[in-house]
């Protein structure tokens, strides 16, 4: 019998964001209207993508009415208008785990959306890229969502 083995890789992403919108629509945005702004799905027009905003609260995609869908994450940690944090396999295959903070600092009617996203398990160099832009892809689209149409000069920001 042969056995495989492969030394897992650790890798934290981090990006932010400036927003013009209160606190408050920041929050009920990414908590309550994920479905309406979250760019990425496993099928083409999911019924459904959720986030239910309290601890051990689901973050998932329903597919359609059969049932069929994918669980992204759990809610692991909350404070309301200011950290969310998600754990789980976000649509990674295999022996990963994935743990996304959104942190949100309020100002002057705007707020700033600072992400940590961690990986651990077996990430290839492609797959750290693609968390790495699909992140800030995150960041943007929800800029977007908040302030209507294409959010001039919409960029998230890699940090550390």
């Amino acid at each position: 019998m042969s056995a495989a083995t492969q030394t897992p890789i650790s890798y934290d992403v981090e990006a932010e964001i400036m927003i013009d919108a209160p606190v408050e629509e920041v929050w009920r945005a990414l908590t309550e209207e994920v479905g309406a702004w979250w760019p990425h799905s496993f099928t083409d027009s999911p019924s459904r993508i959720a986030l239910e905003p309290r601890i051990g609260g689901r973050f998932y995609e329903q597919f359609d009415d059969t049932g069929a869908g994918a669980l992204y994450a759990l809610v692991t940690y909350i404070e309301p208008f200011r950290t969310l944090r998600v754990s789980g396999a976000m649509g990674m295959s295999g022996a990963r785990q994935y743990v996304k903070t959104y942190r949100l600092e309020p100002g002057d009617g705007r707020t700033v959306v600072r992400t940590t996203a961690s990986m651990l398990g077996d990430i290839s160099e492609e797959l750290q890229e693609n968390y790495r832009t699909g992140g800030e892809g995150v960041l943007v689209a929800l800029k977007q969502h908040l302030e209507g149409g294409a959010a001039e000069g919409a960029e998230a920001t890699p940090t550390g």
